[in-house]
């Protein structure tokens, strides 16, 4: 699968559609008026996520904030900047700014455990496994994973109780010039007091993108083969559910299964073909 990339002055725009609102937001804020449309709530409890890559450990969930601001246009979401262009009954557009989350295993920084994102190797008797090529490579030798920022476009429909959504995105801060396209389709389910969200997605990632995170180049294998990724799909399942106790607070769960494409599995950096995420805690609603 291949995808057209965004021109250069299209990921300008995007940036400063999105970026030039911020001061705005900001002075706005102070005013009464203005700070009905921000929330913000803590959830508090325990929970992990396993980390697929060679020998990183899996990573904890105790703390996960949660900020959000709906102005007329202009968004917040956590860490998604929008800027919507078109907007009615069913269907919505707009201008996007989010991270690429595969960094988060490759990172030691104590962030991770408060960023909720949710979300195949063939050895033959000839080839040596994944695992014994791993524990043969030097970490120190692998270059910087970072957090890149994608801008692009988001569409979502409304209909019957289903909600699609759509992100078209390509890297732009110029780390490994790659694209993505993540696909979703959410149910709510009102029952009183409880809500439940189930997700059913996919997350489509082009071949630099995949290289830069779970490819091994010359320089790093150090001795071993060398891997280059092709674009692969990643898939994703997620439960969620809240039950309000009151006006601040309530209870929370959430789990999702992340399957792995090929195209990361068979990196000899990972040894394992899932993802898994679990929280369960109270919620603070300021």
């Amino acid at each position: 699968m291949s995808m057209i990339k965004l021109p250069s002055f299209f990921k300008s725009f995007v940036l400063i559609c999105l970026l030039t609102p911020t001061s705005n937001v900001m002075s706005q804020s102070a005013t009464p008026s203005e700070k009905s449309n921000w929330q913000l709530s803590i959830a508090l409890g325990a929970g992990t996520r396993t980390n697929p890559v060679m020998d990183n450990d899996n990573i904890p969930l105790f703390v996960i904030p949660q900020i959000s601001y709906q102005g007329e246009r202009f968004f917040i979401q956590n860490l998604d900047f929008g800027y919507s262009i078109f907007e009615d009954n069913k269907n919505q557009i707009n201008l996007l700014l989010t991270p690429s989350y595969d960094q988060i295993f490759f990172n030691d920084s104590r962030i991770n455990n408060f960023i909720d994102t949710s979300g195949f190797a063939n050895a033959t008797k000839n080839v040596p496994t994944v695992e014994l090529i791993s524990h043969s490579i030097d970490k120190g030798h692998l270059h910087n994973r970072r957090m890149a920022g994608l801008a692009g476009i988001e569409y979502s429909h409304l209909a019957n109780g289903l909600e699609f959504q759509l992100q078209m995105l390509q890297e732009a801060t110029n780390y490994y010039d790659g694209n993505e396209v993540r696909i979703a389709l959410s149910k709510d389910i009102n029952l009183g007091k409880n809500n439940v969200k189930l997700t059913l997605g996919a997350n489509w990632q082009d071949a630099a993108t995949l290289n830069y995170f779970y490819g091994l180049t010359e320089a790093e294998a150090f001795g071993n083969l060398p891997y280059k990724a092709n674009s692969g799909v990643t898939k994703l399942l997620r439960f969620d559910w809240s039950y309000e106790i009151d006006e601040h607070w309530s209870l929370r769960f959430f789990t999702s299964y992340r399957h792995l494409s090929h195209s990361i599995t068979a990196s000899p950096l990972i040894t394992s073909n899932n993802v898994i995420t679990a929280f369960a805690g109270g919620v603070y609603h300021f």
